[in-house]
């Protein structure tokens, strides 16, 4: 039997990343099409479950480096506010990382690139390149460390992702901002021979590379954050509990307990927690959140209410005809991200491009060196 789910991948930072959870995935037996929305950080596969399991695509998931859990949508609302804490926690720490590197950079870039400029900066004499070699290179290196300590993720995520053979866009920086750092500190025991050999540092090369890469990062995740935003709070509008009424007496529930044809009080500024037919009283509701009307439609006896919408001036008895993901407002947000997790034809060509992408600059890059080990001449 064929079956269709929905997982949340957690880990991914970059085409590459989502292009390597379709690979791992689409290899598996039994599976028919898998969909990475690197937005929304989830994959949709369909999958015949005899010949695969949910609990083997998690698995080889994993195995390629990143978090997986079958997502269920009805529970999502459990976890929006927590989510919404978590992403305002991560893009902080982004801002506060991009912050203390662009501080480093820019000192370092003063240091290393000043005395280039048309009109040269002041630079204290201690630390002159001409005079004093190993001190301009030392001034170079304590002012690198910091950027790399923000940079971390990138070396982390990128060595983490070339050991799990996925190479990603991070592996990329990780690796051209390691080598340019290892280079230069081999570069800068050799000074007190050679100090002409202050020009083959690349401290501030590293350092650039990783800031401008966090900076893309940092506006990216606000980008996102402001993506997720609109189903967030789609996900808001209904409230946790709902007054049932049985046999003349009111109990608070939470909404998940809902059953059709419960009786519920909808007082007035509350919001009706779900859909149902008005069974007593009359009211003017608020229905701009389904609608965009702005003016507030009355409801009497036999009027059709829905869940999420507002209730303005008036009690209301509102007897359930649909719950969970059957209602108006569930069936909205699936459609969203239904949309979301579909690819325009252009962007499953830019996927492909993506997952040879890394691979392929990796060698030109170890050719290129090559070459110039071999054949270059030393300045």
């Amino acid at each position: 039997m064929v079956k269709e789910e929905t997982y949340t991948i957690s880990g991914m930072s970059c085409a590459a990343c989502s292009s390597a959870v379709e690979r791992v995935t689409r290899k598996l037996e039994g599976v028919e099409e898998s969909n990475v929305n690197l937005t929304t950080g989830k994959m949709t596969i369909k999958y015949d479950d005899e010949k695969v399991s949910s609990q083997l695509i998690s698995q080889k998931v994993e195995k390629a480096g990143f978090g997986c859990d079958l997502y269920q949508r009805e529970e999502e609302k459990k976890e929006v506010t927590p989510a919404i804490k978590e992403d305002d926690k991560e893009l902080k720490e982004k801002k506060h990382n991009l912050v203390g590197a662009w501080i480093f950079t820019l000192a370092l870039m003063y240091v290393s690139m000043g005395s280039m400029l048309p009109y040269p900066l002041p630079l204290p004499p201690v630390f002159s390149g001409s005079a004093h070699p190993v001190n301009f290179a030392l001034i170079q290196l304590l002012l690198t460390i910091p950027v790399l300590f923000y940079g971390r993720f990138f070396f982390t995520n990128g060595f983490s992702a070339l050991f799990h053979k996925n190479p990603n866009m991070n592996s990329l920086v990780a690796i051209g901002s390691a080598c340019s750092f290892a280079y230069s500190i081999v570069v800068m025991f050799s000074l007190d021979g050679n100090p002409h050999q202050i020009h083959n540092l690349y401290f501030e090369s590293a350092s650039m590379v990783l800031t401008f890469v966090m900076t893309g990062k940092y506006l990216e995740a606000r980008s996102t954050k402001k993506t997720k935003g609109a189903i967030t709070a789609l996900m808001k509008l209904t409230p946790n509990t709902a007054i049932v009424v049985s046999e003349g007496k009111q109990k608070e529930v939470p909404v998940q307990q809902l059953k059709v044809g419960d009786i519920v009080l909808v007082k007035p500024g509350s919001r009706i927690p779900t859909d149902g037919r008005v069974t007593q009283g009359e009211s003017a509701v608020d229905e701009s959140m389904l609608t965009g009307e702005s003016m507030p439609i009355d409801k009497t006896v036999g009027s059709e209410v829905t869940g999420g919408s507002m209730n303005i001036n008036g009690a209301l008895y509102v007897s359930v005809s649909r719950v969970g993901k059957d209602t108006t407002l569930s069936q909205i947000i699936a459609y969203m991200e239904d949309a979301q997790g579909k690819k325009a034809p252009i962007a499953k060509i830019a996927d492909k491009v993506s997952g040879v992408f890394v691979p392929i600059v990796m060698v030109i890059a170890v050719i290129a060196g090559l070459i110039w080990f071999f054949a270059g001449q030393d300045p």
